[in-house]
This record gives C-alpha cells, sequence and structure tokens, in this order.
C-alpha cells in the first residue's frame, strides 16, 4: 500500500501539476511500474509527481528507451539515483 504525505506533495508542487493529472493515465502509469517490479514508487510519487502527467503510451515509451539506454536495468539505476528520472523530460 502507498503511504503518502498528501499536504508534503501539494506544497512540493504547483496546483497545477496535480490538476493536470488524469487518474485514470495516473493508474495506467502505477500499474507499469508495478509490472516492472518497481520498488521505490512512493519515492517517485513524492519527488517527480509530474511524471504522471505523461499520457501512458508516451510514459512507457520514454520508460523503455531508457531501460534500453541502461541494459534493462533502469530502475535498478534510478533506485540508487533518481535523478535519472529527469531524462523522462528529454
Amino acid at each position: 500500500m502507498i503511504d503518502l504525505d498528501m499536504k508534503e506533495i501539494k506544497d512540493k508542487f504547483e496546483e497545477s501539476v496535480i490538476n493536470n493529472i488524469d487518474k485514470q493515465n495516473a493508474h495506467k502509469i502505477l500499474s507499469f511500474l508495478v509490472n516492472e517490479k518497481c520498488d521505490f514508487i512512493e519515492d517517485i510519487i513524492s519527488d517527480y509527481l509530474d511524471l504522471f502527467t505523461f499520457d501512458y503510451e508516451e510514459f512507457v515509451n520514454k520508460y523503455t528507451k531508457l531501460n534500453e539506454k541502461y541494459n534493462g536495468e533502469f530502475l535498478k539505476e534510478a533506485r540508487a539515483n533518481m535523478d535519472l528520472l529527469e531524462e523522462f523530460y528529454y
């Protein structure tokens, strides 16, 4: 179960980011991350909530390219250095 501090998230992110998250799309992205065995989803939400504003297909395409770049170890590398998630924006 994901345990998030919503006040912290609201303080950290612009209201526009929060308002631009489509719940169904975010659910698809979360399901994708769970299927990929991502074990730091809470950290992603807390620090990179705006990733959930990406369209699901775009998110998956970017993830796939990054995973190829990191030889199938993107999540492992990103867990160690979450700054790698910035590459989604390029």
